[in-house]
């Protein structure tokens, strides 16, 4: 909205800032729009490595969000992205070596709507089946990829593959 404004403000042409705002093609995985399907949209923040970048990535969410998290072990606490749900996350959905930890942090503020699965694909199949039209499913693990995947980029690209593959 602010580079709206400026470029308003600057003069330039209304038909070139719309035209600008319709080709603006996102970051790859920082809360990337992946798909919609049956009403639900799916986006990809494989980006959200950390629970600061995680944090970021449930703020932006607009509607209840089916929430897939978990990864690898830094040792981090995640009692600061599971206060950030704050009744936007409908269920949380967790892969990797930090599912355990994650579980218990979430239970322990009170988030009983988990569900634990040892694969990405998996936990898009379990996200989709719960999301409702208007709705949405978030990649967004708070967590390394290591272990389960080479890079975040990888974790990311599977994401959006299994995504896709459910319109066919």
């Amino acid at each position: 909205m602010a580079a709206i404004a400026i470029g308003l403000g600057m003069g330039v042409p209304e038909e070139k800032v719309l035209a600008a705002c319709r080709d603006f093609v996102a970051v790859e995985h920082r809360i990337e729009y992946v798909d919609e399907i049956n009403g639900v949209k799916y986006y990809n923040d494989s980006k959200g490595t950390n629970v600061d970048a995680a944090i970021k990535g449930i703020q932006a969410m607009i509607t209840p969000t089916c929430l897939i998290g978990g990864g690898y072990d830094k040792g981090s606490t995640y009692d600061e992205w599971i206060e950030s749900f704050d009744g936007k996350v409908k269920k949380l959905v967790l892969i990797g070596q930090t599912a355990d930890a994650i579980e218990a942090c979430a239970r322990a503020h009170g988030f009983t709507e988990i569900e634990k699965t040892d694969s990405l694909e998996h936990a898009v199949a379990i996200c989709a089946a719960c999301a409702k039209p208007g709705e949405s499913v978030l990649l967004s693990p708070a967590c390394a990829s290591w272990g389960m995947f080479d890079n975040y980029e990888q974790r990311g690209r599977l994401f959006k593959e299994y995504v896709r593959a459910m319109k066919k």
